[in-house]
């Protein structure tokens, strides 16, 4: 694929000289004059947009009045297979979410290499934050892969309602995703992605995280703390800091083959089934090959 990907649409269409993908965050402040924008629309327009919000996990922590703010000033914009939506390095003042259809995102790594693609998004994923949270270029192109309807909010919609809670969080887990083995090979843009879809949970030593034979939607990462994955009494696996554990039911799509218990106090942080496959899908080599080390361990013991 060449470098010129297709039209672009999005709305600031000044190039800017190529930068790496990484973002130096800028101080933001927000404004103390902001009016909430309002954009007329249909009462069927505004339940399309709430059942959209339904479906992003950004969204999950705005209150009703939030997301009334949210519902009254985005903008419908629809886009055909092919189209760009935003280009990788130019100046970006929208934020997206996806009502329907679907889209690749395509980093290039050099000024001079071919895009590629790092990640595809679908109904209820979001993008174009990192331009608005950072006041940096856009980071990647999005690309419709099939006829789209998306809803763009204004910078300064974001900034009210959503970047503070986005930076705090990925700010949060950025140290550690980037400590985390099995994430090594992904960029800063992918594990940002990881840490918008991260949920917390806290357990005292001697607790069941996950229980044998049960059905499992969640994979999990031990922040704090120690654990241990046992079958029929038997130890098989130790856990620290950094480690995982869960992906076996969500690659088989069967029960639980072992429990997890606390060895001391822990808090993990999970990702539930429908965002695993779609982050963590460049990853599934390595998942599968972890499945063949479970497997040597329990033969062992059995």
């Amino acid at each position: 694929m060449g470098a010129t990907l297709g039209k672009v649409k999005d709305k600031r269409r000044r190039t800017l000289s190529f930068r790496r993908t990484g973002v130096s965050a800028e101080p933001v402040v927000l404004d103390s004059s902001y009016v909430p924008k309002v954009v007329k629309k249909s009462n069927d327009a505004k339940k399309r947009i709430q059942r959209a919000l339904e479906k992003s996990y950004i969204f999950k922590g705005c209150d009703k009045k939030q997301i009334k703010t949210v519902i009254d000033a985005v903008e419908e914009e629809k886009h055909k297979a092919q189209d760009i939506i935003i280009q990788q390095s130019q100046l970006g003042d929208t934020f997206y979410f996806i009502e329907g259809g679907s889209c690749d995102v395509y980093i290039k790594q050099s000024e001079n290499a071919n895009p590629v693609c790092v990640a595809s998004y679908s109904a209820g994923d979001s993008f174009g934050e990192l331009a608005l949270l950072y006041n940096a270029p856009r980071a990647a192109t999005v690309k419709a892969t099939t006829d789209c309807i998306l809803w763009a909010m204004d910078r300064g919609t974001f900034q009210q309602i959503l970047m503070t809670s986005t930076s705090q969080k990925r700010n949060l887990y950025e140290e550690f995703l980037a400590s985390v083995p099995l994430l090594k090979t992904l960029d800063a843009y992918e594990r940002s992605a990881i840490a918008d879809v991260l949920e917390p949970e806290y357990y005292n030593p001697g607790q069941s995280i996950i229980v044998e034979d049960t059905p499992g939607d969640k994979f999990y990462f031990l922040e704090e703390g120690t654990a241990e994955a046992k079958t029929k009494g038997q130890v098989l696996m130790k856990y620290k800091s950094g480690d995982y554990f869960g992906e076996l039911a969500l690659l088989n799509n069967e029960p639980r083959a072992a429990s997890v218990v606390t060895t001391s106090n822990c808090k993990v942080v999970f990702i539930e089934r429908e965002s695993f496959k779609r982050l963590l899908g460049k990853l599934e080599d390595i998942l599968h090959r972890k499945k063949l080390e479970y497997a040597t361990v329990a033969a062992a013991i059995s």
